[in-house]
C-alpha cells in the first residue's frame, strides 16, 4: 500500500524506524537515494532508543518554536547523525559523503516532469555536469540557472535534484541545474568562475535546451546565493549581463561571525553553527586577499545597477542578519527588491520543502518573482 505524504510526515515523529520501505515511497521521493534505515549515518550503529533521545533531547527546547513538521524532520536526520562530528571537524570527503547518505530528505516529494536533460560543459576548472529541468515551457523558454550550496564544499546536481523540480515545477520556467569546482581543493575564484562560464554557455549555446538568452535568472541558496550574487556582480561589471533577476535564500554574504543571529543560533540545533560557517568561509577564501575581494563578500560590494533581487532569510539562521543587512545595503543603492523572512524555518529548509507545508506557498511566491523578471517587457 503507498503511504501518502502526510503518513510519511507523521511517521517521521516516531523514528526512522517507523519510515516505510523504498516501495512504499515510491510516489514521495523522485530520484531519491536509498530510503533510510533506523542506522545512524555515522560508525555508531549500536545505539540504543534511550540514547537516541538522550542525544535529540538536548536540542528539544531551541527546536519549540519550528515549524512541527521542520521539527520532525529534524529528529530523524539528527538521530542518523548522532555520534559525528561537527562538520566542522569532518573531512571535505566525508562531508560529501553524508550528504549524499541524505538525499532521500533533500528530494522528498519532488514532483515529476515531463522532461531532463543532462550535458557536459567545458568551464575554467575542467568539465562539469548541468542538467535543464523542462516543467513543459515552450522553447524558447524562460530559464532560471541554480546554484547549489553546501558551504562551496559540499552538494551537486543529484543532492539538489528535488530543489531544482520544484522551483521549475512552481515558476513553469526551465532550470538549469550547475555543478561546480568545490572548494578546499578549488578556492574562490574557482566556484565563480565556473558558474560565470556556465551562465556565459547557456547564453550563447542554450537554444538547444531550449533556453532563451533574453530571459534569464538566477537562484541560489546558502554558499548557493553567494555564487548567485557575485555573479551578478561579475557580469555587471564585465558587459550586458544575461541576468534579469536573482533570487537569494539564507545567503552567506557577510565574514562578520559575531552578529546577533549567530550569536543566538549558531550553537549547532539549526544545521549550520559558528564553527561550520567559519569552516566554510576558510576552506573557500583562504587567503587575505580573497577575503578583500567583493564579489568573494558580496556585503562591501558596490551593489548598484543590479537586476531586481528577491532575497529570502530563515527566522532560525545564523545567517539571518546577513540577508537583512544585504537587503539594507541593496535598498539603499536603489536595487529593486522583495525581502522574505520564513518564520519557523531553518537553514536549507528549501531542501527540505517535500516535508512542510508552509514551504510550499514561499516557493511559490520566489516563482512569481522569477516569472515577473524574466518576463517579455518586465
Amino acid at each position: 500500500m503507498v503511504t501518502s505524504r502526510r503518513e510519511l510526515i507523521q511517521a517521521l515523529g516516531v523514528g526512522a524506524a517507523a519510515l516505510p520501505t523504498i516501495g512504499d515511497a515510491t510516489l514521495l521521493a523522485q530520484s531519491a537515494g536509498p530510503m533510510p534505515t533506523d542506522a545512524p549515518a555515522s560508525g555508531n550503529r549500536t545505539a540504543s532508543q534511550s540514547e537516541t533521545e538522550k542525544f535529540l533531547a538536548q536540542f528539544e527546547t531551541a527546536w519549540l518554536p519550528l515549524d512541527p513538521q521542520l521539527r520532525a524532520v529534524l529528529r530523524t536526520i539528527y538521530s542518523r547523525l548522532m555520534g559525528l562530528p561537527p562538520p566542522s571537524r569532518l573531512s571535505p570527503a566525508e562531508l560529501r559523503r553524508i550528504n549524499g547518505e541524505l538525499s532521500f530528505y533533500w528530494n522528498a516529494g519532488a514532483p515529476p516532469l515531463p522532461h531532463i536533460e543532462e550535458r557536459i560543459i567545458d568551464v575554467p576548472s575542467g568539465r562539469t555536469r548541468v542538467r535543464m529541468y523542462d516543467p513543459g515551457a515552450t522553447a524558447p523558454a524562460a530559464t532560471v540557472v541554480l546554484l547549489h550550496g553546501g558551504g562551496w564544499v559540499f552538494g551537486n546536481l543529484d543532492t539538489y535534484d528535488g530543489f531544482a523540480r520544484q522551483i521549475a515545477k512552481r515558476s513553469g520556467l526551465r532550470c538549469l541545474s550547475v555543478e561546480y569546482a568545490l572548494a578546499p581543493e578549488h578556492p574562490f575564484p574557482a566556484p565563480l568562475d565556473d558558474c560565470i562560464a556556465a551562465i556565459r554557455w547557456a547564453a550563447s549555446e542554450g537554444s538547444s535546451l531550449g533556453i532563451d538568452p533574453r530571459r534569464m535568472a538566477v537562484i541560489g541558496d546558502s554558499a548557493g546565493a553567494n555564487l548567485a550574487i557575485a555573479v551578478c556582480l561579475s557580469l555587471r561589471d564585465a558587459d550586458v549581463s544575461p541576468i534579469r533577476g536573482a533570487a537569494l535564500l539564507y545567503g552567506a554574504y557577510s565574514l562578520d561571525l559575531d552578529t546577533p543571529s549567530v550569536q543566538s543560533f549558531g550553537g549547532g540545533p539549526y544545521f549550520l553553527g559558528k564553527a561550520d560557517v567559519a569552516r566554510y568561509w576558510n576552506d573557500y577564501l583562504p587567503n587575505e586577499a580573497a577575503r578583500q575581494n567583493p564579489l568573494a563578500v558580496p556585503i562591501v560590494a558596490n551593489l548598484t545597477n543590479l537586476a531586481p533581487l528577491y532575497i529570502a532569510a530563515c527566522e532560525f539562521d545564523p545567517l539571518l542578519d546577513d540577508s537583512k543587512h544585504l537587503a539594507e545595503r541593496a535598498k539603499s543603492a536603489r536595487v529593486d527588491i522583495e525581502f522574505s523572512l520564513w518564520k519557523g524555518m531553518v537553514h536549507g529548509v528549501v531542501s527540505l520543502m517535500g516535508w512542510i507545508d508552509a514551504m510550499g506557498p514561499e516557493v511559490d511566491h520566489i516563482g512569481e518573482f522569477l516569472r515577473h523578471v524574466t518576463r517579455i517587457g518586465g
